[in-house]
């Protein structure tokens, strides 16, 4: 509770939304207003309302005044005129509050319309628009950057007047103030004594402020940090945006009547605007749009709810083939489904009506019904909207609720009256031309996109400071590192989870400061973006309810999504999901096979057994929902025969539900085990196996036991998963009075089917969402079981950019025995492409020009529409046709190294050291072309020597292209798997001359196939490196992915072998590996036990080798010399063995040698002896990994 004498009213603060400017956190700040007994206080944020909501609830919640204000940016010339160059540019800091109501929609307007016209450089407000928009506001004169205090300090007095009558003449004498600064600047003391004396000639009041920028007076550091993250300076910097003095904190009374003793009436003034100022925003309105009927509709005849009545009845029938019957034609002898569909189109349209969302359906059916006549994929459904009839025969969702038994109340509760929300899923990459025609529909001014605050982590604070502190980028990069890869850790927790981070905290001085520093600065705000999906919709121009920015030149709310759906928004998810976009393009390449031109994955049997059999061997890489390894190895275990069993799995998958999967696998496989807890239940929880997994089944289960209304019983539902005692007490008693007067229903057994509710309904899942997620699961799946090269071409396709997720997916690609071609200039298109087979050839994927790392969608583009004119005949025949088009160095460069030139030129090093010159020639070419001269190559060719022939493309043979050496394999695997996500033209173990399968001593097959715990070994490249620490003991451990020759595998390194090993994970490098493989409860379980290096494994692991010599050759001899001198230094061991054998001869004669008669092996030197002429071949012995050891149990000693 503040007190009089400690009491005083900051009007001047910065929190973080100033963006990198304010370091005060919101929580930080009310809370050290509190400490200090204050009472209210505003928030005055740079040009901008971003913090406004925030800041009213915080402030709230500490028992403090909200005052909202802006100091904004202020032209004294129209915002818009002339804009001169940065330097030349003044724009003057003005102070505005709200004092009530209207007062905040003039201050969002003022800021706004700064954001929307007014921007250079910064938000930029002017006289004109401040005098239209005054009412309601106070104004201040501001700090030292202010209008008045600048010509004051530019010795300007009578031009300071001047500028002082014209603000009090727009915000009225008793709505202008004259503000004090004092934090130690010389010529803010100037300023004194003449602001005192304008206030007196002009009867102004004063007030002290103390412009906040930071919470706490040591908090001036952090400050500085981030005054030069926003500025990208460094700490050191002289010449640097800085502020001179370190009392830019939220000060005491005490400290504050100190600074202004000449002016004591500024700090009981402050009291007096805190007083103006009674805001009360209008939370919980309605601003929803009115649907605009079609002009052919006579709106005389049909209002908006006849209108919606009337789209119901059309739908029905399309849907259902069943024409809806009006309720007073209903007898005894109407069809049962007409029955049922009528009465629930009539009940929801009345809660629809009732609750007053007529428009909202309507709108949301119109642009659904605009994105299917454009032909953009659109989504099933999300969400609880899954359970509405109504939207299922308007179009809205594709997702039967009879079929599949949704509830509506689950989505608008006739009792309980919250905003319906549909989520509706588009093709990601069409779903803003839905939102453009939403703008064009309803009005540019009156649609929005939603901001959102992207804030400090802790790695990236780390980051940040060390960069502002001049720390070399390795350490800095060493220490962020060091912080766990958790979700949203903080330094704090980092702390204490790793030992590591701590120890170089305690040791090393700058990470300390570092740390302090973050600490301070990390979880606020450091840039502002978009919500990914949110738009908002407002039956009136949007600056008259919420302040706007915006970005990219799109018009956007300055509040997030929750502040804006509170103030009474329409706020509309526009989902883009990548699956759909992927289902497109499958069905894209489909139709393009004779016999399935009007295909469609949504009208298929929902009974497909080669899909079942696809998930029940957990082939679903690339299937919606089921692709990671807890999903597959769930899909294993459920022997999956129907899509409920799917949507049942989606929903049971979560954290908490998890622990019902027995049980659930349990009643499906044996149903006399399934236990329902009344005879009630039993329909209930019937298609489940005995296992609650829906909420819906909660709400039913109430219906049925003790009488409530579906309504009541989705309150019921609500209560259980908030868990909030004093509710589940009346709601229990409502439960077992019910039970009793429904059913006869004792209390004890009532009591105990409630708890029984009351568990499941804490987890329970929204069958609707899973109901419409299942349906594109098994979508999915039946593509990749029916269409495997057409559904994968579609997947790829819409990874292009993503070259892990590339990988990935070529990984699926071989494991499904589908060949992914190369990239090539004259078969690619612009995105993967399925290839038919011919005769006895498998179809294969072609790799689209655009998934090349560094080509993209302009240059490919631009390749596939000059093929058009012609096939390219050679690489400076592509290069003239294209170069100039977006097609520049760097795109050739990336199209060569991955192997694009392949088909029409032998060396990809020899392109690369002539590409200049082929542009060169090119660019002439070109030229002289347009200036309509032939070329003096052309004159110079000779058709009888095929100089200027048609199979040349009138290009001379290139005869002095540098003569260069073939690039090195491993340099030539490199950059393919760089820039095309994988191996393409061979793999690493490949450059070992044969010996890298012979370390692998396991194949995939053998490991899917395990029966016991057995040891394995495998050679591969390391990549995807993740380093992590243990959750009990923060012990490091790391997961990684070994690319061996066969099939990608993700191995978990644990502590024990990490400790030891950890220092070979290396990205790219070639390791061998060994491990532990077994299996549990069908779940493949790998665990390292050492990695080693390629070339150390191979010396290490070698027993022996045996060359098998041809001995008539005449090299013969001299390579048993040789090898008895290197056996006989004994070095390494490798034993040596040679072996002879004849011309024709498949078996050698054996020379035994002495044990001592060995070598130190390695893959260099086999390959340089292995390429001797006399040499036939050779046998490799590579010792076998040693057994897993057996846990030893044993009685302990005490």
């Amino acid at each position: 509770m503040a007190t009089k004498d400690k009491d005083f009213v900051h009007l001047h603060v910065h929190s973080d939304f100033s963006l990198l400017d304010g370091c005060c956190r919101m929580d930080r700040l009310m809370g050290r207003a509190q400490e200090l007994g204050q009472s209210a206080m505003a928030l005055t944020d740079h040009g901008n309302l971003f913090g406004t909501i925030s800041f009213i609830k915080q402030a709230e919640k500490h028992g403090i005044k909200p005052i909202v204000g802006c100091e904004g940016y202020m032209v004294t010339d129209h915002k818009n005129d002339e804009k001169p160059g940065r330097e030349n540019h003044k724009s003057y800091h003005i102070g505005m509050l709200a004092k009530n109501y209207e007062g905040y929609q003039n201050l969002s307007k003022v800021v706004s319309d700064a954001h929307v016209d007014g921007f250079y450089y910064r938000p930029r407000t002017d006289l004109e628009t401040l005098a239209e928009h005054s009412k309601g506001l106070i104004g201040f004169t501001g700090c030292m950057q202010g209008w008045v205090p600048q010509l004051i300090l530019r010795g300007k007095e009578d031009e300071a007047e001047k500028a002082m009558g014209q603000m009090i003449d727009i915000f009225g004498k008793e709505n202008y103030f004259v503000e004090l600064h004092n934090h130690g600047i010389e010529e803010q003391a100037q300023l004194v004594p003449v602001l005192l004396k304008f206030a007196k000639k002009f009867d102004l009041k004063v007030i002290a402020s103390n412009d906040v920028h930071y919470v706490k007076e040591e908090d001036w550091a952090p400050h500085d940090a981030l005054l030069c993250i926003q500025t990208g300076s460094k700490i050191d910097d002289e010449n640097r945006m800085r502020y001179d003095a370190k009392q830019f904190y939220l000060k005491s009374r005490e400290q504050m009547e100190e600074l202004f003793r000449e002016a004591p009436e500024s700090i009981t003034n402050t009291f007096a605007v805190a007083e103006m100022c009674e805001l009360k925003l209008p939370f919980g309105e309605n601003h929803y749009p009115v649907f605009t009927l079609p002009p052919e509709i006579n709106t005389k005849e049909v209002d908006n709810v006849k209108y919606l009545k009337l789209l119901c009845i059309e739908g029905l029938k399309g849907r259902y083939e069943k024409e809806y019957l009006a309720e007073e034609l209903r007898g005894e002898d109407t069809d049962e489904k007409v029955r049922e569909l009528s009465e629930r189109v009539d009940y929801e349209l009345s809660v629809i009506t009732k609750t007053g969302f007529n428009d909202y359906f309507l709108i949301v059916a119109d642009f659904m019904g605009w994105a299917r006549d454009q032909d953009i994929p659109v989504g099933p459904g999300r969400g609880s909207g899954a359970g509405c009839l109504v939207a299922y025969v308007l179009g809205i969702t594709d997702i039967d609720p009879l079929r599949f038994g949704l509830l509506f109340e689950r989505f608008l509760n006739p009792e309980r009256v919250s905003p319906p929300d549909f989520d509706i899923d588009f093709c990601m990459r069409r779903r803003g031309e839905v939102i453009e025609y939403v703008r064009e529909k309803y009005g540019r001014d009156c649609v929005a996109n939603i901001i959102t605050f992207g804030t400090f982590g802790a790695k990236m604070v780390v980051r940040d400071v060390a960069r502002v502190r001049d720390v070399p980028y390795a350490e800095a990069d060493k220490l962020a590192k060091m912080v766990p890869d958790d979700l949203n850790i903080s330094l704090e927790q980092a702390l204490e989870k790793s030992p590591e981070f701590r120890q170089e905290c305690e040791t090393n001085p700058i990470a300390k400061q570092i740390i302090e520093t973050g600490k301070v600065i990390e979880g606020m705000v450091r840039n502002v973006g978009t919500h990914a999906a949110g738009v908002i919709i407002a039956d009136r121009p949007l600056r008259e309810l919420v302040p706007l920015t915006s970005q990219d030149g799109v018009l956007t709310t300055q509040f997030p999504k929750d502040p804006v759906e509170d103030l009474g928004l329409l706020k509309m998810d526009f989902l883009g999901l990548k699956t759909l976009t992927v289902i497109a393009a499958a069905e894209k390449h489909i139709r393009e096979k004779e016999g399935f031109e009007k295909f469609r994955v949504a009208d298929v049997s929902l009974e497909d057994e080669k899909t079942f059999e696809i998930l029940n061997e957990a082939r679903t890489i690339g299937v919606f929902q089921l692709e990671s390894d807890g999903m597959r190895r769930l899909c294993r275990q459920m022997n999956i025969s129907n899509v409920d069993e799917i949507i049942a799995l989606i929903a049971l998958y979560r954290p908490g539900p998890m622990e019902w999967i027995p049980d659930y696998i349990k009643g499906k496989e044996d149903p006399s085990t399934i236990k329902f807890p009344h005879p009630l239940l039993e329909e209930v929880c019937e298609e489940t196996y005995g296992v609650m997994v829906y909420q819906e089944q909660v709400m039913e289960a109430a219906r049925r036991v003790a009488g409530y209304s579906l309504g009541g019983a989705d309150i019921l539902r609500r209560a259980m998963g908030k868990k909030k005692p004093e509710e589940m007490a009346k709601q229990r008693e409502i439960f077992v009075t019910g039970a009793k007067e429904t059913n006869e229903i004792a209390e004890k057994k009532a009591n105990e089917i409630f708890d029984i509710l009351e568990k499941f309904a804490g987890y329970g899942f929204n069958k609707s969402h899973s109901a419409a997620y299942g349906i594109i699961s098994y979508q999915t799946g039946y593509l990749k079981a029916n269409f495997p090269v057409h559904f994968m071409a579609g997947v790829l396709s819409c990874e292009l950019g993503n070259s892990d997720k590339l990988s990935h997916f070529i990984g699926e690609c071989t494991e499904m025995k589908i060949l992914v071609l190369g990239p090539d200039v004259n078969e690619s298109g612009e995105n993967f492409t399925p290839v038919e087979g011919e005769e006895d050839k498998a179809d294969s994927i072609r790799f689209g020009l655009a998934a090349v790392k560094g080509v993209g969608d302009a240059p490919s583009g631009v390749i596939v529409e000059e093929r058009k004119n012609g096939p390219y005949l050679n690489f400076s025949d592509f290069v003239e046709r294209v170069e100039g088009k977006a097609v520049n160095k760097r795109v050739l460069e990336n199209l060569i190294k991955a192997g694009g030139f392949d088909s029409l030129e032998d060396s990809r090093s020899e392109l690369l050291a002539d590409l200049d010159r082929a542009m060169g020639e090119a660019q002439l070419r070109r030229k002289d072309r347009e200036a309509g001269q032939v070329n003096l190559f052309d004159m110079m060719g000779d058709d009888s020597s095929g100089g200027n022939s048609a199979e040349n493309g009138g290009f001379a043979p290139i005869t002095d292209r540098p003569s260069v050496p073939k690039m090195d394999e491993l340099e030539k695997l490199g950059y393919e798997r760089a820039l095309l996500g994988f191996f393409l033209s061979g793999h690493p173990v490949d450059t070992l001359g044969g010996l890298g399968p012979l370390l692998d001593d396991i194949t995939s097959d053998q490991l899917d196939n395990l029966e016991s715990k057995r040891s394995f070994r495998l050679c591969g490249v390391l990549s995807e490196i993740e380093r992590r620490y243990t959750k009990k003991d923060a012990k490091p451990w790391a997961r990684f992915t070994l690319i061996a020759k066969e099939k990608d595998f993700s191995i978990p390194m644990f502590p024990e072998a990490f400790e030891q090993y950890g220092l070979h994970l290396e990205e790219g490098k070639i390791v061998v590996m060994e491990g532990v493989a077994s299996k549990k409860d069908g779940e493949l379980r790998t665990n390292v036990t050492n990695v080693r290096p390629v070339e150390d494994a191979i010396s290490s692991l070698t027993e022996e080798v045996t060359w098998l010599l041809d001995p008539e050759h005449r090299g013969a001899e001299q390579f048993t010399k040789d090898m008895f001198a290197l056996g006989e230094k004994g070095e390494g061991g490798t034993l040596i063995r040679l072996a002879y054998a004849r011309s024709g001869e498949d078996e050698g004669l054996v020379v035994e040698t002495d044990s001592r008669f060995s070598m130190r092996f390695s893959s260099s030197i086999f390959k340089d002896w292995r390429k001797h002429e006399c040499v036939k071949g050779a046998r490799v012995l590579i010792r076998t990994p040693e057994p897993p050891q057996e846990r030893k149990y044993g009685k302990k000693n005490f």
